[in-house]
């Protein structure tokens, strides 16, 4: 019993020798040095900000404002698409049923006639330099808000914390044409209905169809923002807005004997900007300390609020 204790104190002494060398071995006969301790960084992933709709679309609404008063450098694109499954002409009062057979040259060739009418509107995209005004490019295109929601018009507002960006999300309910007007005016660009029957994308159809009235359910509508948390600037912000459109038609030229029809299609309306704050111009420095304290403010307030 001796033997075998004296045996492993023996090897517990032969290990420590070893580990030992191995230490030294490693810092080439220098004395190791305490590790240095790295002062921690605040950064939350993926945590929810407890906040009601109300108070994140009062935020939201203080900061996009405030890209409209502010100016800075943006990139913008727009994009427009009608998926071809959405796509569907039936005679008048059967727009539930199944497409009737005699209506499927027609059906084909109404894919071909909304590529034309999307043919210069299916993408468009540009940048604007710091400074420019961007009044008639950022939604609400010519007003001087980009944003007045409250909770009342949207179906929910939430805004996620992950390292030092905000991530909002606002989304909205079913709506009709007539109540669209009142709530995604507030954010969306709306054309009127006048102007759209005779507008230059209908104008293509002429020939072949003569467009008398549509009604429209929004569906799906949503917004995406970016946010830098530590400077309260918006980076980038998404629009997603659809329209389930029923159109009512009389078709002409080589579509005349099909007489009255009813057109079904989804629209896809896409709109994204990217806001860069910092000017490249060394003789012109970025001027927005004026707005922070107004958004800091208000972030105190909705806090507090929360509490």
């Amino acid at each position: 019993m001796k033997r075998i204790l004296s045996l492993g104190l023996a090897l517990i002494v032969v290990s420590a020798g070893l580990l030992s060398l191995s230490a030294c071995s490693s810092s080439s006969g220098e004395e190791a040095k305490e590790p240095t301790t790295v002062p921690a960084v605040y950064t939350e992933s993926a945590v929810t900000v407890e906040k009601s709709s109300e108070e994140v679309l009062k935020y939201f609404n203080t900061i996009l404002n405030n890209v409209k008063a502010e100016k800075p450098r943006m990139y913008y694109r727009f994009e427009k698409n009608v998926p071809n499954d959405s796509l569907k002409v039936t005679k008048v009062g059967q727009e539930e049923a199944d497409v009737d057979s005699s209506l499927s040259a027609i059906n084909d060739a109404a894919k071909a006639v909304k590529d034309l009418m999307l043919e210069n509107i299916k993408e468009n995209s540009g940048e604007l330099a710091f400074g420019a005004d961007n009044t008639d490019v950022l939604l609400v295109q010519g007003e001087s808000f980009a944003s007045k929601l409250t909770a009342d018009d949207v179906k929910y507002a939430t805004m996620t914390e992950v390292g030092d960006k905000y991530f909002i999300t606002i989304e909205f309910d079913d709506i009709t044409e007539e109540d669209a007007k009142e709530v995604l005016s507030k954010a969306f660009n709306l054309r009127d209905k006048a102007d759209i029957l005779n507008s230059e994308e209908f104008a293509k159809t002429k020939a072949y169809l003569e467009l008398k009235d549509y009604s429209v359910v929004y569906s799906g509508c949503r917004i995406k923002a970016t946010v830098n948390r530590l400077t309260n600037q918006i980076e980038t912000v998404e629009y997603f807005k659809v329209a389930n459109v029923t159109a009512s038609a009389t078709g002409k030229g080589t579509f005349e004997a099909h007489g009255d029809l009813s057109i079904l299609f989804t629209l896809e309306d896409k709109s994204y900007y990217e806001m860069y704050w910092e000017n490249e111009d060394p003789t012109s420095p970025l001027e927005t300390t004026t707005a922070a304290p107004v958004v800091e403010a208000t972030m105190t307030e909705t806090a507090a609020a929360a509490q």
